[in-house]
């Protein structure tokens, strides 16, 4: 997932572009990229670089914006030419894990952060963070509860957890002897 943001230093709105409506809520998968291109700009001036600005952004708890960070990053990955990328390999954390639990998504805010001298600002922006449908290292969730095969004849071979074998017939015809 990538996704472009418009940090108004003025009024500390962000927004998909330059000029428009506030960012919409951002789609974010567990164990999946992230990368995120930032731009800041103060009303009525182009993006630019926030000089000896330092940064942080954070996946938190919508229902806990206070509270402990899901997933963080203490700087950018990369500095452009009129702005910042944030970049996460794989969204992940056992405490992110533990918010989505079994649930298919749920409601988090990005914030992200910057302090120039001693002043600290920051923007805040919806993500729907998605469960991911297998998930390693964990055992929850599994919502597919079984294997799944294509055989050589044409038919889904499934398998589930106490090792029966279904077959579904993807053409016409018996499905073959297991």
């Amino acid at each position: 997932m990538e996704a472009a943001i418009y940090a108004n230093t003025s009024t500390l709105v962000a927004r998909a572009a330059l000029t428009g409506t506030a960012l919409p809520s951002v789609p974010v998968k567990l164990q999946t990229h992230l990368k995120l291109t930032v731009y800041f700009f103060a009303t009525d001036e182009d993006p630019a670089l926030l000089s000896g600005a330092t940064f942080r952004v954070a996946l938190k708890d919508k229902n806990e914006p206070s509270g402990s960070v899901l997933a963080l990053l203490s700087a950018p990955t990369a500095t452009l030419a009129t702005g910042y990328e944030f970049e996460w390999t794989t969204v992940d954390s056992s405490a992110l894990r533990t918010l989505l639990g079994d649930a298919e998504s749920c409601e988090a805010i990005l914030e992200i952060e910057w302090t120039i001298a001693a002043d600290v600002e920051r923007v805040q922006i919806p993500v729907t963070i998605q469960n991911a449908w297998l998930r390693t290292a964990d055992a929850a969730p599994d919502f597919i509860a079984f294997a799944a095969t294509i055989t050589s004849l044409g038919y889904l071979r499934l398998v589930n957890s106490s090792g029966d074998v279904f077959h579904i017939g993807l053409n016409t015809g018996e499905p073959p002897s297991s």
